[in-house]
């Protein structure tokens, strides 16, 4: 596939993201914090580290940075709100000693069809892949390797797998999730589509745009 940008481009890792009502990002939030002492890597605030459930992470050429946001505008006004259930909190170990926690949430036809009108839309306007994913590459197979191929990102289709990251940990096991509350309180709606810059350890640092879905 031919992309709008060339490796001279300067380019931005970006996230996609469902953006969560106040009540449920304030859960977020909350969640986040009280696993902080165990030696997060990050802790949601909304301000630094934003609470959101990915739909596509993709490098981003700054010159096609109004094409991307016209692109989500037009998606926002096409869909509603978005409510996916919780189904349980998620430890994932990401390698090297680091693990990813979560709140995962349940698809829906609906979230289904959302993330690929994103893929469809934003893929021909992407500017190669994201370090993480190149790297990712080396191992892929199967589902995991044709995603990387046609989207430059793993987690799509039959592997999209919505959740909110809570925190990281540089640690060799699971946390201690007893501080947490049980995974019934995070009720709400995703009310939002915004495109955020990337940080390390899969967190959306900046704000670009967002819109009301």
């Amino acid at each position: 596939m031919k992309h709008m940008t060339t490796n001279a481009d300067p380019t931005i890792p970006c996230d996609i993201v469902l953006l969560p009502d106040d009540a449920l990002s304030a859960t977020a939030l909350q969640c986040s914090q009280l696993l902080a002492g165990q030696g997060a890597l990050f802790t949601l605030d909304n301000e630094h580290f934003y609470a959101h459930a990915s739909l596509y992470q993709f490098q981003m050429g700054i010159a096609n940075l109004a094409k991307c946001t016209d692109v989500l505008k037009k998606l926002a006004e096409a869909y509603s709100a978005q409510e996916l259930t919780q189904a349980g909190y998620y430890y994932q170990d990401s390698g090297g000693g680091k693990g990813y926690f979560d709140i995962a949430l349940s698809r829906n036809p609906d979230v289904d069809h959302l993330q690929q009108a994103v893929l469809d839309a934003i893929n021909p306007l992407r500017a190669g892949m994201r370090d993480s994913d190149k790297a990712k590459m080396a191992e892929a197979t199967g589902a995991k390797l044709e995603n990387l191929q046609k989207y430059g990102y793993p987690s799509a289709g039959e592997s999209f797998r919505p959740h909110i990251t809570l925190t990281r940990f540089p640690l060799e096991t699971e946390p201690d999730t007893s501080p947490l509350p049980l995974p019934a309180v995070f009720v709400g709606k995703f009310t939002k589509i915004g495109l955020f810059e990337m940080g390390s350890n899969g967190t959306c640092i900046r704000k670009i745009a967002a819109f009301d879905l």
